[in-house]
């Protein structure tokens, strides 16, 4: 039996559009996936994938949420259904995403162990690379890097947009007098103007790197050297902030105009996603959405250990012309 032809093409258009979009950034995902793209490019796929998402949300969901926040189902812009619901329906579409990504990513690492490369996390350091990263620490990440107390403050400080932080709780120890809380909190900013992928020295024809987050894991002892605790664990967030541009709102402007504005205000805007490692306590992820005046309107995805996979785009080469396109 032919399906009925559709009666309103053009009122389903900006649905279609946001859903082929994301449709559309799952193709990339393939690519990652693809045994036959060489191995480091497929890590730069990842990077893509991650990158477009977060433009995404910036301007594209932040659109919606402004329709559905102003209280206007949006109905007759959105294709027929209410703005609400379509967030919902992204939200779940980008969740299986990030899961798919998250395995892929989990494959290629595997696939690097086989070549001689391993990417390690801050429980899996020798000694010898343990005395190289408090060096590297201290002579470049140290200087960098931007550590905030939050426990208690009266006013969050606005976090940047699209930015990694490490959420860091600490559960003091019983004689401890220095806050009146037995959890304290902190927030560490991944520096941006330091190399996110780090080269440990070599060893046996071997390979090493660490991701600059668990970096700053290892050396989470020297940063709160000062406090008494019993434990420390900290947890990557990232947000998202509104940078949509209303060009339907003001035709007389230059495109150009618009776009340079929207780019100004994005640090300012309202934070319309919070990705966050699902391995997260309850408790510091309330307390961090409370703080950040995190909705349940807004868009919360549970993520892995590392966010800001965009930075897979800038991989090193490793001196591994056989696992990257000819140039």
């Amino acid at each position: 039996m032919t399906p009925k032809p559709n009666k309103a093409p053009l009122e389903n258009s900006y649905y279609n559009r946001e859903l082929s979009w994301l449709q559309f950034n799952a193709r990339v995902l393939q690519e990652a996936e693809d045994s036959t793209t060489p191995l480091l490019e497929r890590l730069r796929f990842i990077g893509i994938f991650s990158n477009n998402l977060d433009e995404f949300f910036k301007v594209r969901y932040a659109t919606i949420k402004r329709i559905a926040d102003a209280g206007k189902g949006g109905r007759s812009f959105l294709g027929g259904i209410p703005a609400s619901k379509l967030m919902e329906l992204i939200t779940q579409t980008v969740i299986k995403q990030q899961k798919t990504s998250l395995g892929i990513l989990s494959g290629i690492k595997q696939e690097l162990k086989k070549e001689q490369i391993y990417m390690i996390n801050e429980t899996e350091v020798s000694k010898s690379q343990s005395e190289f990263i408090e060096d590297y620490f201290l002579q470049k990440v140290s200087p960098a890097m931007v550590v905030i107390m939050i426990g208690e403050l009266k006013e969050f400080p606005s976090l940047k947009d699209s930015a990694a932080y490490l959420a860091v709780k600490m559960e003091m120890t019983t004689d401890d007098t220095t806050f009146a809380s037995k959890h304290n909190y902190a927030l560490i900013e991944i520096p941006k103007n330091v190399e996110r992928f780090v080269e440990l020295p070599s060893h046996d024809g071997k390979k090493y790197i660490i991701i600059l987050d668990d970096l700053i894991r290892y050396m989470l002892h020297k940063i709160f050297s000062i406090f008494k605790y019993d434990h420390i664990s900290a947890h990557m967030i990232k947000i998202t902030r509104d940078a949509a541009l209303d060009i339907e709102s003001d035709l007389s402007k230059s495109f150009i105009d618009k776009i340079s504005k929207s780019v100004k205000n994005r640090s300012d805007g309202d934070p319309v996603r919070l990705v966050y490692d699902k391995t997260i306590d309850d408790q510091t992820l309330s307390f961090l959405m409370d703080k950040m005046g995190i909705k349940n309107s807004d868009s919360i995805n549970p993520g892995g250990r590392y966010h800001n996979r965009r930075d897979y785009i800038k991989f090193p080469s490793l001196g591994r012309p056989d696992l990257q396109y000819e140039k």
